[in-house]
């Protein structure tokens, strides 16, 4: 056993004192399927097995799991020891959950986490309440077979008068998506330009929002992105997100092979079926598209960060500026999966040492590693661990993948993505007006209008001066303004 290895293993025994206290149950609440509560009751054996303590997880369909876990809440009858849930519910769930241990919060195992999601989706208000299980971001992939072949290389640069590289842009990126769109990979294989998730319920929102982190990401403009931090007035219907909604609705509506309406599943399972030249995807897309059992191109995978934007829309003028270059604005989307634990748990000190458990890096790392737990890379060594990597994608894929991830966090402005309370709520009257736009029942424009009006009733029955101190938290940007 390594060092490192053993001092997790002690954290685990001093934060539940297991020879001294006698086993009891614990249970854990989170969403339904393989990925992240496949996770949880594998890791829920082995922690049995070592501590003698039962591990229950309840599985609920995610589009009720907010709902659930709010109502055990406020009623006071929450069942669950552990909840692993979305970091964006934090706001709302922070008054409900035990304060992660001190102990815990200064081990090994949280300071090992990558500042991007430790610092700000694990505490709320100065506390840490959660600890991280996942780390969210969306980037593109695309096939390298298809952009390295000569005579597909020179017909780009005739048409479009460039190389065919990954693009750095969304012009770049709208420019291959038309070339390839309807084309024929070798083989036969009819091809989409790029995938993204389309369907009712199936991430659509967060592939408009990595449309608009780059339009809205005024550099001397902090904050920018769902509302004005000074007001919280919405600003999702400003020409910025208006362009953003029309280039997504361009990419989806192109050509998208036989799965039809997609969510981020089908996105991944259709790029790896060799189905398209590119995809926008969480970073689980790196796994299956390049594993044999699960893809038909892997050894053909590249990756490249989320694309960025020459113009970017200044909010208090009201114009757009023209940078000197592209720049890319990586969004944290959805951020990942963090576990928490109730203040109404009948077995609190079992319920972080499970936690403790699940998250200890020997545990994390084949978590990760595997397309199938979604969750992603979030420990600053996973980010470094090469060979790794290397023997689940490749020694080319596996250095271009983390690469991505690096530079995108790394990045000298990221989008995170919105995290105040309400947030179900804000997010539910956007997606509605989405889906009108693409049922054909409304025009894009007024659509983001009707929404940010709707958000204006969500923000004045929540408080607006509230929500504007929870925006500016979320947003790193510290006191509110006068």
């Amino acid at each position: 056993m390594s060092r490192i290895t053993g001092l997790f293993v002690a954290i685990v025994i001093f934060l539940a004192g297991l020879t001294q206290a006698p086993a009891q149950a614990v249970t854990v609440l989170t969403r339904d399927g393989g990925p992240i509560a496949g996770p949880a009751i594998r890791h829920g054996t082995t922690f049995s097995k070592a501590t003698g303590t039962d591990v229950r997880v309840i599985q609920r369909p995610f589009i009720g799991l907010y709902g659930e876990i709010m109502i055990g809440f406020v009623t006071g009858k929450t069942e669950a020891d552990v909840l692993i849930f979305p970091a964006a519910w934090l706001p709302d769930f922070a008054p409900y959950l035990s304060p992660v241990p001190e102990a815990l919060a200064e081990s090994p195992l949280v300071q090992g986490v990558h500042p991007t999601y430790r610092d700000s989706l694990m505490r709320w208000q100065g506390q840490w309440k959660a600890i991280t299980l996942d780390g969210d971001l969306h980037m593109g992939a695309y096939r390298r077979d298809l952009f390295d072949d000569p005579q597909t290389r020179q017909a780009f640069e005739q048409r479009y008068g460039r190389a065919l590289v990954p693009p750095r842009s969304w012009s770049d990126y709208e420019e291959i998506r038309a070339f390839f769109d309807g084309r024929r990979a070798p083989g036969g294989t009819h091809l989409s330009g790029t995938l993204e998730a389309s369907a009712e319920g199936g991430q659509r929102l967060w592939y408009l929002f990595s449309h608009a982190a780059a339009y809205t990401a005024h550099p001397d403009y902090p904050g920018h992105f769902f509302f004005d931090p000074d007001t919280m007035e919405p600003e999702i219907d400003n020409p910025a997100w208006q362009r953003a909604l029309r280039e997504f609705l361009t990419a989806v509506s192109s050509d998208q092979g036989p799965s039809g309406d997609l969510d981020s599943h089908g996105v991944r399972a259709g790029f790896a079926a060799g189905h398209s030249a590119m995809a926008i995807d969480w970073s689980d897309i790196g796994g299956v598209a390049t594993d044999p059992d699960t893809s038909a191109i892997e050894g053909s995978v590249g990756f490249f960060v989320l694309p960025g934007s020459q113009d970017v829309w200044n909010p208090k003028q009201g114009l757009w500026e023209t940078l000197p270059v592209p720049r890319q604005v990586p969004f944290l989307a959805f951020g990942g999966w963090i576990a928490g634990v109730p203040r109404a748990s009948a077995a609190p000190e079992q319920a972080w040492d499970f936690i403790a458990w699940m998250a200890a890096p020997e545990r994390a790392d084949r978590d990760v590693t595997n397309g199938a737990s979604g969750f992603n890379p979030y420990r600053l060594s996973q980010f470094e661990e090469h060979s790794r990597w290397s023997d689940i994608m490749g020694e080319d894929a596996a250095m271009d993948y983390l690469q991505v991830l690096r530079d995108s966090l790394s990045a000298p402005q990221t989008a995170p993505d919105l995290r105040i309370p309400g947030y179900p709520a804000y997010m539910a009257a956007l997606d509605a007006q989405v889906g009108a736009v693409m049922s054909g029942d409304a025009l894009p424009e007024d659509a983001l209008s009707a929404a940010a009006l709707e958000w204006e009733q969500i923000t004045d029955r929540l408080g607006r001066t509230s929500q504007r101190r929870h925006y500016r938290e979320a947003m790193g940007l510290g006191v509110p303004a006068p």
